[in-house]
Protein backbone atom coordinates (compact mmCIF):
# COMPACT_ATOMS: atom_id res chain seq x y z
CA UNK A 1 0.00 0.00 0.00
CA UNK A 2 1.33 3.47 -0.89
CA UNK A 3 1.96 6.03 1.80
CA UNK A 4 -0.93 8.38 2.50
CA UNK A 5 -0.29 12.10 2.09
CA UNK A 6 -2.39 14.45 4.24
CA UNK A 7 -3.40 17.35 2.02
CA UNK A 8 -3.06 20.94 3.18
CA UNK A 9 -5.09 24.00 2.30
CA UNK A 10 -8.25 24.17 0.23
CA UNK A 11 -9.26 22.67 -3.08
CA UNK A 12 -9.35 25.67 -5.38
CA UNK A 13 -12.63 26.82 -6.89
CA UNK A 14 -10.64 28.74 -9.49
CA UNK A 15 -7.64 26.81 -10.82
CA UNK A 16 -4.20 28.23 -11.38
CA UNK A 17 -3.58 28.10 -15.11
CA UNK A 18 -0.03 27.41 -16.24
CA UNK A 19 -0.05 28.81 -19.75
CA UNK A 20 3.24 27.27 -20.81
CA UNK A 21 2.10 23.72 -20.07
CA UNK A 22 -1.59 24.39 -20.80
CA UNK A 23 -2.68 22.85 -17.51
CA UNK A 24 -5.05 23.82 -14.69
CA UNK A 25 -4.01 23.17 -11.08
CA UNK A 26 -6.62 22.86 -8.34
CA UNK A 27 -4.56 22.32 -5.19
CA UNK A 28 -1.12 22.99 -3.78
CA UNK A 29 -0.48 19.24 -4.03
CA UNK A 30 -1.15 19.36 -7.77
CA UNK A 31 1.24 22.31 -7.92
CA UNK A 32 3.91 20.23 -6.18
CA UNK A 33 3.38 17.34 -8.56
CA UNK A 34 3.70 19.79 -11.47
CA UNK A 35 7.02 21.00 -10.04
CA UNK A 36 8.32 17.45 -9.80
CA UNK A 37 7.05 16.38 -13.21
CA UNK A 38 8.28 19.50 -15.06
CA UNK A 39 11.37 20.26 -12.98
CA UNK A 40 13.62 20.44 -16.04
CA UNK A 41 11.43 23.17 -17.54
CA UNK A 42 11.00 25.42 -14.51
CA UNK A 43 12.51 28.89 -14.57
CA UNK A 44 11.98 32.21 -12.83
CA UNK A 45 8.70 32.80 -14.68
CA UNK A 46 7.07 30.61 -12.02
CA UNK A 47 8.13 33.03 -9.26
CA UNK A 48 5.17 35.38 -9.58
CA UNK A 49 2.79 37.38 -7.46
CA UNK A 50 -0.08 35.72 -9.32
CA UNK A 51 0.88 32.29 -8.02
CA UNK A 52 1.33 33.63 -4.48
CA UNK A 53 -2.11 35.27 -4.66
CA UNK A 54 -3.66 31.96 -5.80
CA UNK A 55 -1.98 30.08 -2.94
CA UNK A 56 -3.40 32.63 -0.48
CA UNK A 57 -6.92 33.14 -1.81
CA UNK A 58 -7.74 29.76 -3.35
CA UNK A 59 -5.70 27.37 -1.22
CA UNK A 60 -6.07 29.37 2.00
CA UNK A 61 -2.36 29.06 2.89
CA UNK A 62 -1.71 32.53 4.27
CA UNK A 63 1.50 31.69 6.14
CA UNK A 64 3.08 30.14 3.07
CA UNK A 65 1.90 33.03 0.90
CA UNK A 66 3.45 35.56 3.32
CA UNK A 67 6.81 33.85 2.98
CA UNK A 68 6.57 33.55 -0.78
CA UNK A 69 5.66 37.22 -1.19
CA UNK A 70 9.03 38.08 0.30
CA UNK A 71 10.69 35.75 -2.22
CA UNK A 72 8.94 37.47 -5.11
CA UNK A 73 9.75 40.95 -3.80
CA UNK A 74 13.43 40.10 -3.33
CA UNK A 75 13.64 38.22 -6.65
CA UNK A 76 14.75 35.02 -4.95
CA UNK A 77 15.80 32.04 -7.06
CA UNK A 78 13.34 29.57 -8.51
CA UNK A 79 15.09 26.86 -6.47
CA UNK A 80 14.35 28.64 -3.18
CA UNK A 81 10.78 29.43 -4.22
CA UNK A 82 9.90 25.91 -5.34
CA UNK A 83 11.62 24.02 -2.52
CA UNK A 84 9.90 26.21 0.06
CA UNK A 85 6.49 25.24 -1.34
CA UNK A 86 7.50 21.58 -1.41
CA UNK A 87 8.76 21.66 2.19
CA UNK A 88 5.68 23.45 3.57
CA UNK A 89 3.33 21.09 1.76
CA UNK A 90 5.08 17.95 2.94
CA UNK A 91 4.13 15.97 -0.13
CA UNK A 92 7.65 14.70 -0.84
CA UNK A 93 10.47 13.48 1.36
CA UNK A 94 13.70 15.40 2.00
CA UNK A 95 15.69 13.34 -0.50
CA UNK A 96 13.27 14.11 -3.34
CA UNK A 97 13.22 17.81 -2.49
CA UNK A 98 17.02 17.86 -2.35
CA UNK A 99 17.22 16.33 -5.83
CA UNK A 100 14.78 18.92 -7.18
CA UNK A 101 16.82 21.68 -5.58
CA UNK A 102 20.00 20.40 -7.24
CA UNK A 103 18.35 20.27 -10.68
CA UNK A 104 16.96 23.79 -10.34
CA UNK A 105 20.30 25.22 -9.23
CA UNK A 106 22.05 23.53 -12.14
CA UNK A 107 19.47 24.93 -14.54
CA UNK A 108 20.09 28.42 -13.20
CA UNK A 109 23.50 28.28 -14.88
CA UNK A 110 22.01 27.57 -18.31
CA UNK A 111 22.11 30.30 -20.89
CA UNK A 112 18.91 31.88 -22.17
CA UNK A 113 19.32 29.99 -25.44
CA UNK A 114 19.70 26.65 -23.65
CA UNK A 115 16.58 27.27 -21.53
CA UNK A 116 14.46 28.30 -24.48
CA UNK A 117 15.66 25.31 -26.50
CA UNK A 118 14.41 22.99 -23.78
CA UNK A 119 11.08 24.76 -23.69
CA UNK A 120 10.68 24.60 -27.46
CA UNK A 121 11.53 20.90 -27.48
CA UNK A 122 8.93 20.27 -24.77
CA UNK A 123 6.23 22.15 -26.68
CA UNK A 124 7.10 20.33 -29.90
CA UNK A 125 6.89 16.94 -28.20
CA UNK A 126 3.51 17.89 -26.72
CA UNK A 127 2.16 18.65 -30.19
CA UNK A 128 1.87 22.37 -29.50
CA UNK A 129 3.68 23.28 -32.66
CA UNK A 130 2.80 26.95 -33.05
CA UNK A 131 4.10 27.78 -29.60
CA UNK A 132 7.30 25.91 -30.39
CA UNK A 133 7.60 27.74 -33.70
CA UNK A 134 7.48 31.12 -31.94
CA UNK A 135 10.43 30.14 -29.74
CA UNK A 136 12.40 28.60 -32.62
CA UNK A 137 11.89 31.76 -34.69
CA UNK A 138 13.30 33.90 -31.89
CA UNK A 139 16.12 31.52 -31.02
CA UNK A 140 17.54 31.28 -34.52
CA UNK A 141 18.42 35.00 -34.42
CA UNK A 142 20.27 34.66 -31.12
CA UNK A 143 22.34 31.56 -31.83
CA UNK A 144 25.94 32.54 -32.73
CA UNK A 145 26.86 32.09 -36.39
CA UNK A 146 29.64 29.63 -35.60
CA UNK A 147 27.13 27.22 -34.00
CA UNK A 148 26.04 25.96 -37.41
CA UNK A 149 24.77 22.55 -36.23
CA UNK A 150 22.50 24.17 -33.62
CA UNK A 151 21.17 26.70 -36.12
CA UNK A 152 20.56 23.88 -38.59
CA UNK A 153 18.42 22.02 -36.04
CA UNK A 154 16.35 25.16 -35.40
CA UNK A 155 15.70 25.64 -39.11
CA UNK A 156 14.88 21.94 -39.54
CA UNK A 157 12.34 22.01 -36.71
CA UNK A 158 10.76 25.19 -38.08
CA UNK A 159 10.52 23.59 -41.51
CA UNK A 160 8.87 20.48 -40.08
CA UNK A 161 6.21 22.56 -38.34
CA UNK A 162 5.40 24.44 -41.55
CA UNK A 163 5.27 21.14 -43.42
CA UNK A 164 2.69 19.82 -40.95
CA UNK A 165 0.61 22.91 -41.76
CA UNK A 166 0.95 22.09 -45.49
CA UNK A 167 2.99 25.28 -46.02
CA UNK A 168 5.44 23.31 -48.12
CA UNK A 169 6.97 26.30 -49.91
CA UNK A 170 8.03 27.88 -46.61
CA UNK A 171 9.10 24.48 -45.29
CA UNK A 172 11.33 23.98 -48.34
CA UNK A 173 13.08 27.29 -47.70
CA UNK A 174 13.85 26.38 -44.09
CA UNK A 175 14.95 22.84 -44.97
CA UNK A 176 17.34 24.39 -47.48
CA UNK A 177 18.70 26.77 -44.84
CA UNK A 178 19.25 23.80 -42.55
CA UNK A 179 20.95 21.76 -45.26
CA UNK A 180 23.34 24.53 -46.28
CA UNK A 181 24.43 24.98 -42.67
CA UNK A 182 24.80 21.27 -41.91
CA UNK A 183 24.56 18.95 -44.94
CA UNK A 184 22.69 15.81 -43.98
CA UNK A 185 20.97 13.14 -46.08
CA UNK A 186 17.74 13.23 -44.04
CA UNK A 187 17.53 17.00 -44.38
CA UNK A 188 18.17 16.74 -48.11
CA UNK A 189 15.32 14.24 -48.48
CA UNK A 190 13.01 16.47 -46.43
CA UNK A 191 13.94 19.42 -48.66
CA UNK A 192 13.21 17.41 -51.80
CA UNK A 193 9.85 16.26 -50.40
CA UNK A 194 8.83 19.81 -49.52
CA UNK A 195 9.78 20.95 -53.02
CA UNK A 196 7.84 18.05 -54.54
CA UNK A 197 4.70 19.04 -52.63
CA UNK A 198 5.02 22.77 -53.31
CA UNK A 199 6.05 22.76 -56.99
CA UNK A 200 4.18 22.06 -60.18
CA UNK A 201 5.28 18.95 -62.08
CA UNK A 202 7.04 21.19 -64.61
CA UNK A 203 8.92 23.14 -61.95
CA UNK A 204 9.83 19.96 -60.10
CA UNK A 205 11.22 18.48 -63.30
CA UNK A 206 13.43 21.53 -63.67
CA UNK A 207 14.49 21.20 -60.04
CA UNK A 208 15.58 17.60 -60.67
CA UNK A 209 17.57 18.60 -63.75
CA UNK A 210 19.36 21.29 -61.73
CA UNK A 211 20.52 18.66 -59.21
CA UNK A 212 21.70 15.63 -61.23
CA UNK A 213 23.89 14.42 -58.34
CA UNK A 214 20.78 13.82 -56.23
CA UNK A 215 19.27 11.11 -58.42
CA UNK A 216 19.23 8.50 -55.65
CA UNK A 217 17.69 11.03 -53.27
CA UNK A 218 14.92 11.85 -55.73
CA UNK A 219 14.13 8.14 -56.06
CA UNK A 220 14.05 7.80 -52.27
CA UNK A 221 11.70 10.77 -52.00
CA UNK A 222 9.30 9.25 -54.55
CA UNK A 223 9.31 5.96 -52.63
CA UNK A 224 8.45 7.79 -49.41
CA UNK A 225 5.61 9.64 -51.15
CA UNK A 226 4.21 6.35 -52.45
CA UNK A 227 4.38 4.75 -49.00
CA UNK A 228 2.70 7.77 -47.41
CA UNK A 229 -0.10 7.63 -50.00
CA UNK A 230 -0.66 3.91 -49.39
CA UNK A 231 -0.75 4.49 -45.65
CA UNK A 232 -3.27 7.30 -46.04
CA UNK A 233 -5.53 5.28 -48.30
CA UNK A 234 -5.63 2.45 -45.75
CA UNK A 235 -6.07 4.72 -42.74
CA UNK A 236 -9.14 5.07 -40.55
CA UNK A 237 -8.94 8.84 -40.99
CA UNK A 238 -9.34 8.46 -44.76
CA UNK A 239 -12.37 6.21 -44.25
CA UNK A 240 -13.89 8.71 -41.84
CA UNK A 241 -13.37 11.54 -44.32
CA UNK A 242 -14.94 9.53 -47.13
CA UNK A 243 -17.96 8.75 -44.95
CA UNK A 244 -18.44 12.41 -44.07
CA UNK A 245 -18.15 13.52 -47.69
CA UNK A 246 -20.62 10.84 -48.84
CA UNK A 247 -23.05 11.67 -46.02
CA UNK A 248 -22.85 8.17 -44.54
CA UNK A 249 -21.48 9.31 -41.19
CA UNK A 250 -23.53 10.95 -38.49
CA UNK A 251 -22.04 12.90 -35.65
CA UNK A 252 -19.51 14.63 -37.90
CA UNK A 253 -20.14 17.84 -35.98
CA UNK A 254 -18.59 16.18 -32.93
CA UNK A 255 -15.56 15.19 -34.98
CA UNK A 256 -15.18 18.68 -36.38
CA UNK A 257 -15.51 20.16 -32.89
CA UNK A 258 -12.74 17.88 -31.64
CA UNK A 259 -10.53 18.82 -34.59
CA UNK A 260 -11.12 22.48 -33.78
CA UNK A 261 -10.13 21.92 -30.15
CA UNK A 262 -6.97 20.10 -31.22
CA UNK A 263 -6.10 22.86 -33.67
CA UNK A 264 -6.67 25.55 -31.05
CA UNK A 265 -4.42 23.72 -28.60
CA UNK A 266 -1.66 23.44 -31.19
CA UNK A 267 -1.83 27.04 -32.32
CA UNK A 268 -2.58 29.06 -29.19
CA UNK A 269 0.25 31.37 -28.17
Amino acid sequence: MNNVCLCVGNYAKTPFYVKFSDVNLYSVEELCYYFLDKVHLLDDTIVTQELVYWIRTECGLDELADELEVYVRKHMSVAAFVTTILEKTGMYDENTIRKIDVVLKEQASLTMIERYKKQAEYLYQQGRFRQALVIYSELVDYIPKHETATKAIMYYNMASIYAMDFAYDIAADYYYESYTLFPDDNTKIAYILACRKSMTDYAYGGFKRENPDWEKDFIKAEELCAKAEDKWQASREKQTLDNIVSGQMYGENDLIAQLKRDYKRQTQI
